[in-house]
């Protein structure tokens, strides 16, 4: 285990940067916050956000091809420009929790960071953080959040029989707790349909059995479970189930989609609505279609309120579709739009 020194301002706030020596890249920094004392159930909001191939500014040649080198257009100002976008929706979403995807590596995390490090708001800054990919990937996972990280695991699938497994993100598996209040959550970037819808869905399918296990292990009627990230599979995709498990709490919210694992796992979805509908603005505009592969699961004593998939900041156009991120011109932010919500729990 290798202690780095974070650079200032970090050094004032007496935070401590490790890396874990294992299969994955690991990132955690921790710090003191304060939290106010809350009766009954806790909240906190939450967003999840693809950023679409987010690379930093060395080229180590584990890029995609588009930005392994400056010809490309790539350099160290477009990344200091998109830097500075990121940390502009950060501070406007203001979210308790900030899932990324896409990310290249741990040291990114402490880039953001220093951009939203700017104020005397303590309750504002986003003192805890923590990154995996999967060896030998381009890309992989990032959170950053204002309460401590716990219990943090990483669970990739090793699958040795048959086809050739390509090279998947892994699900992180971490804790935060809020006064007495314990939320679980797992980080999904499932593997991308590129090569094929079909071709690629039995690895989406070994992810959503990885996803299952790992749930049904911590569910319980007191626990509050939230699986979220991209799952690169349009709700609609899902098996879509009948309303069958009552929130404990009001006796109102029921589940709507049944995962499927070695035994089906019933989970919450705020992307369809009580008429059977779905929400009409999705996350990701493709084919000029809108998908909604980005999603918020939950399960147990939990519920979710305020979804949406936002798109009326500066990361959208009017009509609420994202501003792509486009190499050519270092313009954009990204082609998903950030998903957010309220979890009670």
């Amino acid at each position: 285990m290798n202690k780095i020194k974070l650079k200032s301002p970090f050094l004032r706030l007496a935070c401590r940067l490790q890396i874990l020596a294992l299969s994955f890249v690991f990132l955690f920094f921790s710090c003191g916050t304060s939290q106010k004392e809350n009766s009954g159930k806790e909240s906190l909001k939450v967003v999840n956000w693809n950023l679409q191939t987010f690379f930093d500014a060395s080229f180590d040649g584990n890029e995609y091809s588009e930005y392994r080198n400056e010809k490309s257009g790539w350099s160290k100002e477009r990344y200091e420009e998109r830097l500075d976008r990121l940390a502009s929706v950060i501070k406007e979403l203001d979210a308790d929790l900030f899932v990324m995807e896409e990310l290249e590596k741990e040291e990114q995390i402490q880039d953001i960071a220093n951009r939203l490090s700017g104020t005397f708001d303590f309750a504002k800054l986003y003192t805890h953080g923590f990154f995996a990919k999967t060896e030998g990937s381009s890309i992989g996972c990032a959170i950053l959040s204002r309460y401590s990280l716990e219990g943090i695991s990483v669970h990739t699938i090793d699958f040795r029989n048959g086809k050739k497994q390509p090279s998947m993100r892994p699900i992180i598996q971490f804790s935060l707790t809020k006064n007495k209040s314990k939320l679980t959550l797992f980080v999904n970037h499932w593997k991308s349909k590129s090569g094929g819808a079909e071709e690629s869905e039995i690895w989406r399918k070994r992810q959503e059995k990885l996803l299952v296990r790992l749930m049904q292990k911590v569910k319980g009627k007191d626990k509050a479970v939230l699986a979220l990230g991209d799952f690169n599979k349009d709700i609609w995709e899902f098996d879509i189930s009948e309303s069958d498990a009552q929130d404990s709490q009001n006796g109102e919210r029921k589940t709507n989609i049944m995962l499927h694992g070695e035994e089906k796992f019933a989970v919450y979805s705020p992307w369809i609505l009580e008429d059977g509908n779905c929400v009409t603005q999705g996350s990701y505009w493709y084919k000029n279609f809108w998908e909604r592969i980005d999603h918020f699961f939950a399960a147990g004593n939990i519920r979710l309120t305020d979804f949406k998939a936002e798109c009326s900041g500066e990361w959208a156009y009017e009509d609420g579709h994202p501003k792509r991120y486009q190499l050519w011109n270092g313009k954009g932010y990204s082609d998903h739009l950030p998903i957010s919500c309220t979890v009670i729990f």
